[in-house]
């Protein structure tokens, strides 16, 4: 029996202003990026943490 290998493939991690400056690709405005990025209270995420922090930014109860 042959041992399968597992790999993991590690994300990249972007800074704050990367993801700010980026914010069309996530399809929404910077002030929206910058608002979601700052309740994480993080200073890089990767694009799937900042996917999930927009998400739950936008959907949250004011």
């Amino acid at each position: 029996m042959a041992k399968e290998k597992i790999e993991q493939v590690q994300e990249a991690v972007y800074s704050r202003e990367e993801l700010i400056a980026s914010a069309s690709s996530f399809g929404v405005k910077p002030e929206v990026v910058a608002g979601a990025l700052r309740l994480t209270g993080k200073d890089s995420l990767t694009k799937t943490e900042a996917e999930k922090a927009i998400k739950t930014f936008l959907e949250r109860k004011v």
